[in-house]
């Protein structure tokens, strides 16, 4: 029996590139100005662009209408006249045609035209020519570099089966298009009977923009007598295109990180509007492909910039990897990638920094700075009065608790969101470990709360539980939400309340739902990273020398979202100066990747030791202040994060070969929030990651904002306020008086708002 080539529908084969253009979301004469400049940019024998020309025609004669595309100073179709049918057993049989059979490759499908010097990489060019035709047939014909003159057609995916060579190759060409023989080195290809759009594209001029923006680049960089043109017309650079006032370029090639290297950056803003071109794109091979994501646009800059991002060779191959088929973006699904991400990470920051610069956006983090450094003096001065007034000290560093509360298995009754309706069940259970060494007994409520005034608006359970050492209780509970037990058009919360019977120590969850009611928009923090537990050589002290370790360093993960959060944690110690701002990075000590469900937390594996060796630290410093940071990043693309972004940080300071600074100074640390539709004005975290945070969005603190003696008062006060809170979240009553434990909820409330009124008449003495 003898096997042949499976039929195919040459038409629906080619195209695809069609479909491939509409989903880029381009026209079909860009996308075939693109293809065909390439195939000529690929051609040329090496990187140099002297005597290159490729020119796009339209020609009309007794035999018809073509469009022409010929490019010289290239190689033209070299290698062996190889019948079809062998071509085709070779690609039947897996087999790949070398580079340099061009004449073989250009002939079949699927195949790159062999080039190496342009950004070719699908042989694409084949498809577009032939879909380029109404009648999907184009002839073609090259002078080679060996002197050789051949010429072929393909009609609708039909071939003769050996190129025309010589004379009869100028003659096939003359019959068939009325067109004598290419006079010089390279490949034309004459197209029959082209499309409509494509025609009037070239005779109305509206090819010249497309190619223009698609390849200025290297028309920038040609020599005299080498060129793109239109109908014999070259193609230039538009003038204006960086004519503005607002422009930045890179100046020399500058790493970004380890393995890619940015060429060339530019950036240009027209405030009158006046640019021709938008967005930021990246180029590969002096060919744009695509636009970069740029985030954090200012309204002042929409639509009026435009920009360029040139990569070196070895970041441009990467980027060829993701591309899709056509050269006009990424494919679909790999955005996700650190080739992407890399490029458009260093894309957006090169745009704040020049938005920042010309003051399109305001330069919050200065603002901030100042702001911040006024709140570490206010620290410091509440930290002295509160060790003069002889308070407990809080302690800083992580603390392993003695017992843990935490929800689990939480289910709304539409996954994703805490929208729920009159009827709906929302079932969770509830966690409590007992770390102590004996069994003790817990105290716990869980109540439905009105978060507005906090009144309570449902008890779901409550009781008395003993709980054994080392172990843990469960309890599955499901809340049927109502109109009786809860506000209807409005955010819920049940809370969770456990206390130890005896000693006073209490913890508190808290798991919204939004009662017929969309859940608002807030810049609050939704995941949270604290260092857990680390052991120093000195119990109470975080100095180490050289050869000492701490030991069983672990961190808390917090997702307070209804997303479930797949993370990778990266921890690194870094030098800590304040004359360097770089923080150069000494180590990388740990990565690790998990996940973990909504609004539940995870305590990562115990680090068994991090070793101070003399032979590592001591080129950074003999002696002084390092710094343990975790960063928190997203491991795949969910509602909030993308793959790759930087979800939260946590630094802890280790001082090496030295004593610690005062405890009290660094008891609790100082955040910023502009959380506009926030009611409370300042708040406190408790814990292992001590702080305070202050809401500069408030109206509050808006009022005073432009008055730096109103403002410093209202900080103080507010900074005053949550640290003594801080002594009650903690379970240090001592400051609150005798028998605070006792009291009822009223007499308790009024002890603390005594105790603040008091602190803070000693704190303006």
């Amino acid at each position: 029996m003898v096997f042949t080539s499976i039929p195919q529908n040459y038409r629906n084969n080619v195209d695809w590139i069609l479909g491939a253009y509409t989903d880029a979301g381009v026209t079909f004469p860009n996308g075939f100005q693109k293809d065909a400049i390439q195939n000529a940019v690929g051609a040329r024998p090496t990187k140099n662009w002297k005597n290159w020309r490729c020119d796009i025609s339209l020609i009309e004669n007794d035999r018809g209408r073509y469009v022409v595309v010929e490019d010289s100073g290239t190689v033209g179709l070299t290698g062996n006249n190889t019948p079809a049918e062998q071509i085709n057993e070779l690609m039947a049989e897996g087999k790949v045609l070398p580079p340099e059979e061009r004449l073989s490759r250009f002939t079949s499908m699927f195949n790159s035209g062999g080039n190496t010097t342009g950004g070719g990489l699908f042989g694409a060019g084949k498809s577009v020519y032939s879909v380029a035709s109404k009648t999907y047939t184009y002839y073609y014909d090259s002078l080679r570099e060996d002197g050789m003159y051949v010429s072929n057609v393909n009609k609708g995916g039909q071939v003769n089966s050996i190129a025309y060579e010589g004379s009869e190759a100028k003659k096939y060409i003359k019959e068939n298009t009325g067109l004598d023989e290419k006079k010089t080195v390279g490949t034309r290809i004459i197209i029959e009977k082209p499309k409509d759009e494509l025609v009037e594209s070239i005779t109305s001029g509206e090819l010249v923009p497309l190619i223009q923006e698609s390849w200025w680049l290297i028309i920038e960089r040609l020599p005299a007598g080498s060129a793109i043109t239109v109908n014999n017309v070259p193609i230039t650079v538009p003038d204006d295109i960086k004519k503005t006032r607002r422009a930045y370029e890179l100046q020399k090639p500058e790493s970004y990180s380890q393995g890619y290297k940015v060429k060339h950056f530019g950036l240009y803003v027209f405030e009158d509007g006046g640019n021709i071109w938008s967005g930021l794109s990246y180029y590969r091979k002096g060919m744009k492909i695509g636009e970069i994501d740029i985030k954090d646009i200012p309204k002042d800059v929409e639509g009026k910039f435009w920009g360029y991002v040139e990569v070196d060779e070895l970041w441009e191959d990467e980027l060829s990897d993701i591309e899709d088929k056509v050269h006009f973006g990424v494919s679909k699904g790999k955005k996700h990638t650190n080739t992407y991400q890399n490029l458009k990470n260093y894309c957006n920051n090169k745009f704040h920094e020049n938005m920042v610069k010309w003051g399109f956006i305001k330069d919050n983090k200065t603002e901030d700075k100042k702001l911040k450094d006024e709140l570490q003096s206010i620290a410091e001065e509440l930290q002295d009065l509160f060790d003069n007034l002889e308070f407990e000290n809080l302690g800083t560093g992580p603390q392993k608790p003695d017992f843990d509360v935490r929800w689990q298995d939480i289910r709304y009754p539409v996954a994703e969101t805490e929208k729920v309706t009159s009827g709906d069940e929302i079932a969770f259970s509830v966690r409590i470990k007992n770390s102590y060494t004996t069994d003790k007994k817990f105290d716990y409520k869980i109540l439905v709360v009105d978060p507005e005034n906090r009144s309570v608006l449902h008890q779901i359970d409550a009781g008395e539980i003993t709980v054994k050492a080392n172990t843990v209780h469960r309890m599955d509970k499901i809340h049927t939400v109502t109109k009786k037990n809860s506000k209807q058009y409005a955010e819920n919360r049940i809370v969770l309340s456990v206390k130890v019977i005896g000693s006073g120590k209490e913890k508190t969850k808290v798991l919204p739902y939004f009662f017929d009611i969309d859940k608002p928009d807030t810049s609050r923090e939704t995941v949270g990273l604290t260092l857990h537990e680390c052991l120093f050589p000195v119990q109470g002290s975080r100095r180490v020398n050289f050869g000492e370790a701490v030991r069983k360093v672990c961190w808390k993960i917090e997702n307070k979202r209804n997303h479930t959060l797949n993370y990778r944690l990266n921890v690194s110690i870094h030098k800590a100066n304040a004359s360097d701002k770089t923080c150069p990075k000494i180590v990388d000590v740990l990565s690790l990747t998990g996940i973990i469900p909504p609004f539940e937390d995870q305590i990562t594996h115990y680090l068994d030791e991090i070793v101070f060796d003399k032979d590592t630290y001591e080129p950074y410093l003999s002696e002084g202040t390092l710094e343990l940071r975790a960063r928190l990043i997203a491991n795949e693309d969910d509602p909030i994060y993308e793959k790759g972004d930087k979800i939260t940080s946590y630094h802890f300071k280790i001082f090496l070969n030295m004593d610690e600074k005062n405890g009290k100074r660094e008891s609790f640390r100082i955040e910023l929030s502009k959380s506009k539709n926030n009611f409370e004005r300042s708040w406190r975290t408790p814990g292992n990651d001590r702080k305070i945070t202050i809401n500069i969005e408030h109206p509050a603190y808006n009022s005073v904002a432009d008055y730096p003696d109103f403002r410093h008062d209202y900080l103080r006060e507010q900074m005053l306020k949550q640290y003594v809170l801080l002594y009650l979240d903690e379970g240090k009553y001592d400051i609150f008086g005798d028998g605070f434990i006792g009291l009822e909820p009223q007499e308790a409330a009024d002890k603390v708002l005594q105790k603040v009124e008091s602190v803070y008449y000693e704190s303006l003495k």
